[in-house]
């Protein structure tokens, strides 16, 4: 079965840059949503990103390439609790140290049984998203390691029409760094491509309110 190819630009803006505003402006209303998601990552599967989403669902996707400045991603498996049987094989695979039951019907049964070799981030979100002409927008507050910083990204199956929504952003053009390599910088300790920032306690996008 082929697997759709998701083209995503994703950038690190300080807090005075004005893409976020200008994201707003072109994309309209949006929907907000706060949660907390798990990121892991397999030595055996060094291209995989495996996220559980919330207490919702686990899903692991494949970097399969740069595209001049987008990631090209496929979602390999998605899967709500309990999970199916393909994902949980699949990450038995990805860990097959780790003596994974047969059934997850929880987060917790994937992270409790994990080995000493996997890296885990938990990532608390405040989230905003907008949808226009086939192109995904997000704006997300995240909160990781003990880090705080600011993202967005663009997304859609066309690459012409993240590029199209791409140059219709303000300079500078900031570079593209997916979740999984910003995550690994963190562990790393090194520095982001762009400063981490402070933001304050409250943001509204048109309708859509993110407060904490």
């Amino acid at each position: 079965m082929s697997r759709t190819t998701l083209f995503e630009y994703r950038a690190w803006p300080s807090q005075e840059m004005p893409h976020i505003e200008a994201l707003h402006h072109l994309f309209g209303l949006g929907v907000s949503e706060i949660r907390t998601d798990t990121y892991i990552f397999s030595p055996t599967r060094p291209s995989w990103l495996i996220v559980l989403h919330g207490a919702t669902a686990c899903e692991i996707l494949q970097k399969t390439g740069e595209d001049g400045p987008l990631s090209a991603w496929v979602v390999l498996t998605h899967s709500e609790y309990p999970l199916r049987r393909s994902l949980v094989r699949a990450l038995q695979g990805a860990f097959p140290m780790a003596q994974l039951p047969q059934r997850i019907l929880v987060p917790g049964d994937v992270i409790s049984w994990l080995d000493r070799e996997a890296v885990t981030f938990t990532v608390s979100k405040r989230t905003v998203q907008f949808q226009r002409e086939g192109c995904v927008a997000e704006f997300t507050e995240i909160d990781a390691h003990g880090r705080r910083a600011q993202t967005f990204s663009l997304t859609s199956k066309r690459q012409d029409i993240v590029l199209d929504a791409l140059a219709m952003l303000p300079t500078p053009r900031l570079p593209n760094l997916d979740y999984g390599a910003w995550l690994q910088r963190l562990r790393r300790n090194t520095p982001a491509r762009q400063p981490v920032v402070s933001y304050p306690g409250k943001l509204i996008l048109g309708t859509a309110q993110v407060a904490y």
